[in-house]
């Protein structure tokens, strides 16, 4: 039999999170999706791509001429525009993840309703999780997912890979780790900073006989170049599925 488990009632604590967070940040809460689309004058849709369609069909009744942001994986335009009013303007964002630290990377794409003034009212609202939010085709959103959107697992897979390599050849974990993030965020931000190109930059470091060609030599041979090529490409041919 389970046990159980008493306590005197001023020993007892209700919190209750809803309510904090009204207080803190001054919002509302309501319990019927409807009703919070009806007092909103922007929607952001930020759920699993499968429920996109029994979510929209629930309160896109109420979204006549209203501004709805969606963040939806693999769910266009046009599949949204099947669901929600004529009226509606549509705009569609890809984030990645690193939007959590404020140091994303995004593009997106307008439905025909949207207008200029939404477009600058969604990059304002946006502007403080993303570094670069660019407008593209929607045509092109596979191709960029494979770059941006995929791109922060890449970059892991590099550095578990560098700091792998440093504890194969006697460095600590920990060490080879910091390491490894530092030199990926300084070479990023070198980049950035210079605007020069990256074969330019990695000419640089190479002296000639030195170490850094020879590590180089090793990932050519390898065919480092071509199998992250081809990972772009993959990613791009999932993400194409994926939106049929």
């Amino acid at each position: 039999m389970a046990d159980v488990f008493s306590t005197s009632s001023a020993d007892a604590h209700l919190f209750e999170p809803i309510k904090r967070l009204q207080d803190v940040y001054g919002i509302e809460y309501v319990q019927m999706n409807d009703v919070m689309a009806k007092k909103s004058d922007i929607i952001f849709i930020c759920v699993k791509p499968h429920i996109v369609r029994p979510t929209l069909k629930e309160i896109s009744h109420v979204f006549d001429g209203k501004l709805v942001i969606s963040v939806a994986a693999g769910v266009t335009l046009e599949q949204l525009s099947q669901v929600v009013l004529q009226s509606t303007r549509l705009i569609r964002i890809m984030p990645n993840t690193p939007c959590l630290v404020g140091a994303g990377t995004a593009f997106f794409a307008c439905g025909p309703s949207a207008s200029a003034e939404d477009v600058l009212l969604t990059k304002v609202l946006c502007s403080s999780i993303f570094n670069v939010f660019e407008e593209i085709p929607e045509t092109m959103f596979d191709a960029a997912t494979g770059i941006s959107g995929c791109g922060p697992a890449y970059m892991y897979l590099i550095v578990e890979a560098l700091t792998d390599g440093g504890v194969r050849i006697g460095l600590p974990r920990q060490l080879a780790h910091k390491l490894a993030v530092s030199t990926m965020l300084g070479s990023a931000i070198m980049m950035e900073k210079t605007g020069e190109n990256p074969a330019k930059l990695r000419g640089d470091v190479c002296s000639p006989g030195g170490a850094t060609i020879a590590a180089i030599h090793t990932l050519e041979e390898g065919g480092l170049r071509a199998t992250i090529m081809n990972a772009v490409k993959a990613a791009a041919v999932r993400s194409g599925e994926l939106c049929k």
